[in-house]
């Protein structure tokens, strides 16, 4: 990312004013993406962001660190409110690292698997697994997103 250039959203993504989460359906809006993480996301946000990241179902799961029995959520055909906000804070997450590398997937997950400096040493999807965690990965794409490298 050159220092200076604007922001050019990746091809798949425009006309989608708010990005993966659009894309998914899911809700930009704090207030919103409370009420629909304690509802439970379908099941078919997993099959979504599956054949858009060309990942299977299985390793989403793994990297958004939900446990899970795949023929009782494939039968209820929804996720705990748990699972809910793990998908919700690993969608959000890997939404604005896609910023970061134009919308590749396979980039975009590359980095979140890969250890940071900036974040002691931890890989960035490890670090999800708290809120401050969340924050500090968060914080981290920002800085890299305006050029600040840690």
């Amino acid at each position: 990312m050159n220092v200076g250039t604007s922001y050019k959203p990746p091809k798949h993504l425009v006309g989608q004013p708010d990005g993966l989460l659009a894309t998914l359906s899911l809700p930009k809006q704090p207030v919103d993406a409370h009420k629909e993480t304690l509802a439970g996301f379908s099941y078919e946000v997993v099959k979504k962001l599956s054949t858009m990241a060309k990942i299977d179902e299985i390793t989403i799961f793994q990297l958004a660190n939900i446990t899970f029995t795949k023929r009782k959520i494939k039968s209820e055909n929804v996720l705990s409110s748990e699972q809910s906000i793990k998908l919700y804070v690993f969608i959000r997450t890997l939404d604005a690292t896609l910023q970061l590398f134009d919308g590749d997937f396979s980039t975009a997950i590359q980095w979140l698997k890969s250890p940071s400096r900036a974040l002691g040493d931890e890989s960035p999807i490890l670090m999800l697994s708290t809120p401050p965690g969340v924050e500090a990965v968060m914080d981290l794409i920002g800085q890299i997103k305006h050029g600040v490298i840690p």
